[in-house]
């Protein structure tokens, strides 16, 4: 059994007598980058919070880097960094206290913090914005400082719950980069996303869920096989005939 990236087996999670998802398998290795798409409603989110422990599932477990996540969070937190999909943050803080706060949390020493501070500035273009308050962003700049809030201990592992939402056109592309330079040193990516277009450059493997099950995994290419595709088809037409089962 892998001892790093993400691990989960069997997910189930209800709420009341509703189940949002049910029996979730799916793996992601260091250097992959894992997108994982389905309709509005299909369960991405709550299975993204449940792997990185806001959630507590029915049944099932997840493994990150090796450890369970529901038995040891705070072990396990050591090595993620997640971005949920609303953004939110701490509205009365300035950009550069909140990453104070971030990286007080993580231990990150201030001459370190320093320098990756403004390393992401510069790449999300947020210098303008380090003595804003979080509640006075706009959703596209809170998102980006969510994500440089993820980044900045480096962890092993990102879960991002659609990041790229209300980004400007040059930053989307900035954070791609980012991605990929993390997975080429052997990071673990996560992530969901409706801009099926964008994911289709970077995602090395997809994942489709639909009713809170997994119901199409591969790469590309694999997807296309699966439903039957020759040719030039894009991954937004193969996710279409996924759903519809053809």
């Amino acid at each position: 059994m892998s001892t790093t990236g993400i691990i989960v087996e069997g997910l189930v999670k209800r709420y009341g007598g509703k189940t949002a998802i049910n029996g979730v398998s799916l793996r992601v290795e260091p250097g992959e980058i894992y997108a994982l798409l389905g309709p509005n409603g299909a369960g991405k989110t709550t299975t993204l919070k449940t792997i990185v422990g806001l959630l507590r599932p029915d049944s099932g477990y997840v493994l990150i880097d090796g450890v369970n996540v529901h038995a040891d969070r705070a072990r396990a937190l050591r090595n993620i960094g997640y971005v949920p999909e609303n953004p939110v943050g701490f509205d009365y803080l300035r950009v550069r206290e909140f990453f104070e706060f971030v990286a007080s949390l993580r231990g990150i020493p201030r001459d370190v913090l320093s320098e990756r501070t403004e390393k992401y500035l510069q790449l999300f273009q947020l210098e303008k914005f380090e003595d804003s308050f979080m509640g006075e962003l706009s959703k596209g700049n809170l998102q980006k400082v969510l994500v440089v809030s993820a980044l900045l201990h480096e962890p092993k592992v990102l879960v991002l719950d659609e990041p790229m939402s209300g980004m400007d056109p040059e930053s989307q592309i900035a954070f791609k980069e980012v991605l990929r330079e993390h997975a080429v040193k052997g990071g673990t990516v996560l992530i969901s996303s409706h801009m099926l277009d964008t994911v289709e450059r970077f995602a090395t493997r997809v994942g489709i869920i639909a009713d809170g099950k997994i119901i199409a995994e591969g790469t590309l290419e694999e997807l296309k096989r699966k439903v039957e595709a020759r040719g030039d088809i894009t991954l937004e037409q193969v996710f279409l005939r996924v759903l519809k089962g053809v």
